[in-house]
């Protein structure tokens, strides 16, 4: 049985875990309805992201069981829009909720002990900070 602090980190990295599925599901999702140039320009990034969420995914899922968890993988609801912009805002969101989950993650992972799952997240917070200046850099240009 993990102690309090490690149990608190497991609890969040689940919720992590759901949040980066939702990503991908939802990423996969839009660029599959993009058509015309949306879908010669923003699909390609779409799927970059929703690989870039499975390895998220996978290395989640990985740190649960090392911590002695079991990973919880359903399907998430997801927004179903088919306005690019609205689908851009939803991401941008959910990258910015993403970023902030994982700072918490971090002070768990330092709490518990576990400095090179703390900077395994510092990581994930950097990427994915990458990937809201992206999504800022198209909403800047849409009508």
């Amino acid at each position: 049985m993990p102690d309090r602090k490690t149990q608190k980190l497991l609890e969040g990295l689940q919720s992590d875990l759901e949040r980066e599925l939702r990503g991908v599901f939802q990423s996969i999702y839009q660029s599959a309805l993009l058509l015309g140039l949306d879908a010669v320009n923003v699909a390609p990034l779409l799927r970059a992201a929703a690989e870039k969420g499975w390895r998220r995914v996978a290395f989640v899922s990985d740190q649960i069981v090392n911590l002695g968890g079991t990973p919880k993988l359903t399907a998430p609801k997801f927004s179903e829009t088919r306005d690019l912009k609205q689908m851009l805002e939803n991401d941008l969101d959910a990258e910015r909720e993403g970023v902030f989950e994982y700072r918490e993650r971090v002070k768990q992972a330092e709490a518990a002990g576990e400095i090179g799952l703390r900077v395994r997240l510092e990581e994930l917070i950097a990427d994915k900070t990458d990937h809201i200046r992206m999504l800022e850099r198209i909403l800047r240009g849409a009508p």
